[in-house]
């Protein structure tokens, strides 16, 4: 990934979920994700600004639990974020992310790619629900390569009414040079599957959009984000698939794979 000389992309994806269990409920959606090398991120702002005025942005207070009294570069901020808490140092760090549209964004999930020249050697995953809480998932395997290898972490935080707080996450990323896909799985705990998800993209040059393509493809994502999110809640609701209540937070932010 670093040795790309465009470390700046957009990736024009499609996002895949498939529930498993009782009641089976499967959909897909395209989106509109950017990727960027962290130390470029007045870059990119600079870039989105000139290319699509209002409405697409980026800002960084989107991103981390850190206490932001003073105000720091993403690199910064997320090199701290992984110092201070596995410590751990990275030589490049790639976010993969839902840009802002018309001001506002819903992150379902962002993925931070860690790079250790050509290798990929940790993933860190944010997670947002829609209530407003962020928890992490950290895979890191002790230098191995990551690319296209698979790992497990423990189910630990509330994203849908219609999943209990329980189960593994079985995750897989394959990068190449054009092409990004993420995989994560809900198994239970005997192995069977209870939720397949994806998404995968391809990249493209910010200069690949228009103002009037952006508009007419992704023109309305970030409400249709969470207009999605409801719709397929409310689908399951009249499936009558067993409802659970929000639990409480967990302790830490933060679950390490297995």
């Amino acid at each position: 990934m670093s040795s790309v000389q465009e470390q700046i992309f957009f990736l024009e994806s499609l996002v895949y979920h498939s529930r498993q269990e009782t009641q089976p409920n499967s959909f897909q959606y395209p989106v509109l994700n950017i990727l960027f090398d962290v130390t470029r991120e007045a870059e990119l702002k600079q870039k989105l600004k000139h290319q699509f005025g209002w409405l697409l942005s980026f800002k960084s207070s989107d991103y981390l639990s850190l206490d932001k009294k003073s105000p720091q570069s993403l690199a910064e901020e997320i090199h701290q974020f992984v110092k201070s808490r596995f410590d751990y140092e990275a030589e490049s760090v790639y976010l993969q992310t839902l840009p802002r549209m018309w001001g506002y964004v819903f992150n379902p999930v962002s993925f931070w790619y860690f790079f250790r020249g050509q290798k990929l050697d940790a993933v860190l995953c944010e997670v947002n629900n829609t209530f407003g809480e962020k928890h992490y998932y950290w895979l890191h395997q002790q230098g191995a390569d990551l690319n296209k290898e698979k790992l497990k972490a423990q189910k630990e935080f509330h994203v849908s009414p219609f999943f209990d707080v329980q189960g593994i996450y079985e995750f897989c990323f394959v990068l190449d040079k054009q092409r990004i896909s993420s995989h994560i799985k809900l198994l239970q705990h005997d192995g069977k599957l209870r939720l397949n998800t994806w998404i995968k993209g391809e990249k493209k040059s910010l200069e690949s959009l228009s103002r009037l393509q952006l508009l007419l493809r992704y023109g309305w994502m970030t409400p249709l984000v969470v207009l999605r999110i409801h719709y397929q809640a409310l689908r399951l609701w009249f499936k009558k698939v067993q409802f659970y209540t929000k639990p409480q937070k967990p302790q830490n932010e933060v679950t390490r794979n297995k």
